[in-house]
């Protein structure tokens, strides 16, 4: 017989939900098999589902889906996570709390708190290095960068004109033919923010990510050294737009952003 779960959409580093980055929350769906949750997730055309289960021990497990099967984890499924954990949908779904741990499936955890109007949530840096892909980027991007970083999850353009990274009309074959799932483009703020981003991940079906967590695990600790201050605002200047107040902590850095619920409902997972 079909069993029931809890289904939430949140959109995560905004509260106006024409903005940010939505995404998918599963609670209660107690031992739903991989395949299930993975179904579930293509029924519901997400990229990603986050599926928190039941606190034991002081920590709180959160898996991740995607249609192709479990995944690894999302920055902004994890705050979404952690937005239905902290700020349940009716007053008295549960006692208030201030913090989480999550536990992943391949056993990391990830600290969340209630910091204002924002949740935070750490995550381990991804340490960059400087590679000499300028020429590349500027075919990819459409304009020349400064200079060119690589990491595990992706490349960096780094631009000195917050406009020229507004204006960027990539051409995503020549993104897609790199060899990571992202380019990220970032270059100083205006009187707006510290810092500017776009990410483009044609390959793994994003041509531009509406708003990247991920990409801030990188590109945190890059300007907070040559900026010289440790809290970076960073805005998104993709379409839907986004804003992430980031903390460089050494080994960790904290993303945080507000958030907003737009579904609060149940979803029919389907039979085994």
């Amino acid at each position: 017989m079909a069993s029931q779960a809890n289904l939430f959409q949140v959109v995560t580093f905004a509260t106006d939900p024409r903005h940010g980055n939505p995404a998918f929350v599963l609670s209660g769906a107690r031992d739903a098999a991989d395949h299930v949750l993975t179904t579930a997730c293509a029924i519901l055309r997400a990229d990603v589902v986050a599926v928190v289960g039941e606190a034991s021990g002081g920590d709180t497990p959160l898996r991740f889906f995607t249609p192709a099967g479990p995944h690894a984890g999302a920055g902004h499924a994890t705050l979404a996570a952690a937005h239905v954990v902290l700020r349940p949908a009716a007053a008295g779904d549960a006692p208030p709390l201030r913090s989480v741990r999550f536990h992943l499936a391949n056993g990391d955890s990830r600290a969340a708190r209630i910091e204002g109007d924002r949740i935070s949530v750490d995550f381990p840096t991804m340490p960059g290095s400087r590679v000499d892909r300028v020429e590349e980027m500027a075919a990819a991007l459409g304009a020349r960068p400064l200079e060119t970083w690589v990491a595990p999850f992706g490349y960096v353009a780094i631009f000195e004109d917050p406009a020229i990274v507004a204006r960027l009309r990539p051409d995503l074959a020549r993104v897609s033919a790199f060899d990571r799932n992202a380019v990220i483009a970032t270059a100083p703020g205006d009187d707006a923010s510290d810092i500017v981003i776009r990410v483009f991940a044609p390959k793994v079906g994003l041509p531009e990510d509406p708003v990247c967590g991920t990409a801030h695990r990188i590109i945190v600790p890059y300007w907070a050294e040559r900026r010289g201050k440790k809290r970076i605002h960073s805005r998104h200047l993709s379409p839907r737009g986004g804003d992430l107040w980031c903390e460089d902590k050494g080994d960790i850095v904290a993303i945080a952003g507000e958030s907003s619920l737009v579904i609060d409902g149940t979803i029919r997972l389907p039979d085994e």
